[in-house]
């Protein structure tokens, strides 16, 4: 299944969201330039987060005092879980990464250390996420972007869709990336994913960044 095949197959979503992103751009921007301001005092060296950040946005909470719990995996420097951290004072979040480059982990652990509603897992995250579940872990979003090999992804879909509650929130990051050093693409285990839980999941965005919403419980 190649990403033409997909966009064609799900051209609903796909043109719905395409007309969607322009206004939600429109009712971001405040927020989105607010925050590039917040950044500025913290330690970065990718941006990468900030082509996505209103489309997220849009789809979190409107009241910023409202509690829930928001798990991502792939933290990398913590840009995302700045975004989450700084908007909604209770929120209860949660970090999965491995962090195999140090110095990515010290930039991580310097910009959140002021934040104590954070738990940081320094594990894999099909390890991780698996402990979350035995211990009866439930969230209201999870953001996914960690590793993007294909069978992976689809682990850590199936998995977090495990651990969210109902008319919870899963977001994918870079969705229809394609990337020649793969064996298996991203937008391949996410499609799977798809078929799979057609039945119990609502699609509410569906461009580079896949949003789903969880309708109904089968387990």
């Amino acid at each position: 299944m190649n990403r033409l095949l997909i966009k064609l197959e799900f051209f609903f979503y796909f043109f719905k969201s395409k007309a969607l992103k322009k206004k939600i751009f429109n009712i971001e921007k405040k927020n989105s330039l607010n925050f590039k301001k917040i950044i500025s005092k913290y330690r970065f060296e990718n941006f990468w987060f900030l082509n996505n950040i209103e489309i997220i946005n849009y789809f979190l909470p409107k009241s910023k005092d409202i509690k829930f719990d928001y798990m991502e995996i792939g933290s990398h420097e913590g840009m995302s879980l700045l975004n989450i951290l700084e908007q909604y004072k209770n929120v209860s979040a949660t970090a999965i990464d491995l962090w195999s480059d140090n110095k990515i982990q010290k930039v991580f652990d310097e910009n959140l250390k002021d934040f104590k509603n954070l738990e940081k897992i320094n594990l894999d995250s099909i390890i991780a996420l698996r402990k979350l579940k035995d211990n009866n872990r439930e969230f209201d979003y999870i953001y996914v972007d960690g590793l993007h090999e294909g069978a992976h992804v689809l682990i850590d879909a199936i998995q977090s869709f495990r651990l969210l509650k109902i008319n919870g929130i899963i977001i994918f990051d870079d969705f229809l990336q394609y990337d020649k050093n793969l064996l298996y693409q991203s937008y391949q285990g996410i499609y799977a994913f798809l078929k799979l839980f057609k039945k119990e999941i609502k699609i509410l965005y569906f461009q580079n960044i896949l949003i789903i919403k969880k309708i109904s419980k089968n387990e």
